[in-house]
């Protein structure tokens, strides 16, 4: 493709060479001949200077410097995604149903529907257009989910959830699993009843074997745009705003209340009833435990304000070494150490 042509499709101002053709996107460390770049932060920006790529998608700061031509972002890392999309179609089967399917007779199935070999869909579901099931995807009975839904092989809706349009469930993704309640009694341990549902708003995506627990009574709901990686667990009742993100690992337990823009890092755990405002950012590994304000950054278990743990962790390693040193001020000023 010209890149003159890939400007067009992508609405950016192009400067330089029109002409040259681009075969590829690729990183700025792997760029060759026939391949496009992108920089955003004055970090990669003298990489410009010597890159052997053809062209690049650059912030308008960055043009002057660069020795080919280049494409004018104000978002330079959404439109390379958007350049990836052009030149890597994602996979999408034929529309159609597999003959070894199950879908209940009076299950709704929207216009241009993909439904793969083994796929489920239970009784009284009713599902969007453009759907994708794929090989052994199960929707319990009386689901309800929207347009352009896709569900990867194995992920699992359970009975009575509600799912919006655009979202996508990776594979292995249970949606909708019994929250983790229980109560002593007699000895033994009684399972609270979890009679209630989980519910995903438009543009969720939910990564492989990832959970969102149903609610014990109502409801547990992922807001709009909200983005799980892979193995993260959002237990019952809980509530996370609009496009926030968690990575690899991320456990938040039962009753927990997050805002949006929220960023949490691989392995954040949150405990109970907590309550996390709007962008907060949460360093990997920390744990959360009751009220923490907008806009905080924190880290470490239990969490701390960043400038904190920061200072805190420097000191660490030096414990053992204060250590001594306090044994031996108190050895020469006749001080008996502490048990």
């Amino acid at each position: 493709m010209k890149l003159k042509e890939l400007a067009a499709k992508l609405a950016l101002e192009l400067r330089g060479e029109g002409g040259v053709e681009i075969f590829a996107p690729a990183p700025i460390e792997a760029a060759g001949p026939g391949t496009i770049i992108f920089v955003a932060s004055a970090r990669f920006a003298p990489m410009l200077t010597r890159t052997t790529a053809t062209a690049a998608i650059v912030a308008p700061e960055f043009a002057a410097g660069a020795k080919c031509p280049v494409l004018i972002s104000a978002n330079p890392y959404a439109d390379f995604a958007r350049v990836i999309d052009i030149f890597f179609p994602r996979y999408r089967p034929a529309p159609g149903i597999d003959p070894s399917a199950k879908i209940a007779p009076d299950a709704k199935i929207g216009a241009d529907a993909s439904i793969g070999p083994f796929a489920v869909v239970g009784a009284g579901v009713t599902i969007g257009a453009r759907a994708i099931l794929h090989p052994h995807a199960v929707i319990y009975p009386n689901v309800r989910i929207g347009d352009d839904f896709i569900a990867h092989s194995h992920a699992v809706v359970r009975e009575g959830c509600v799912i919006g349009n655009r979202v996508t469930l990776l594979d292995g993704a249970v949606i909708g699993a019994d929250g983790f309640g229980f109560v002593e009694s007699a000895g033994t341990l009684v399972k609270i009843p979890q009679v209630g549902i989980a519910v995903l708003e438009d543009e969720v995506e939910i990564g492989a074997k990832s959970t969102v627990d149903r609610a014990t009574l109502g409801a547990t709901i992922l807001h709009r745009g909200v983005k799980l990686d892979d193995q993260v667990h959002i237990g019952h009742n809980c509530e996370i705003g609009e496009y926030s993100r968690f990575a690899a690992h991320v456990g938040i337990a039962g009753s927990t209340k997050i805002g949006k823009w929220c960023q949490f890092g691989g392995q954040v755990g949150c405990a109970d009833h907590a309550k996390i405002g709007d962008r907060v950012l949460a360093s990997a590994q920390s744990g959360l435990h009751g009220e923490i304000a907008d806009d905080a950054v924190v880290a470490g278990t239990p969490h701390a304000d960043m400038k904190y743990y920061r200072r805190y962790a420097a000191l660490w390693w030096r414990i053992p070494e204060l250590f001594r040193r306090v044994r031996a001020i108190e050895g020469r000023a006749g001080i008996k150490p502490a048990e």
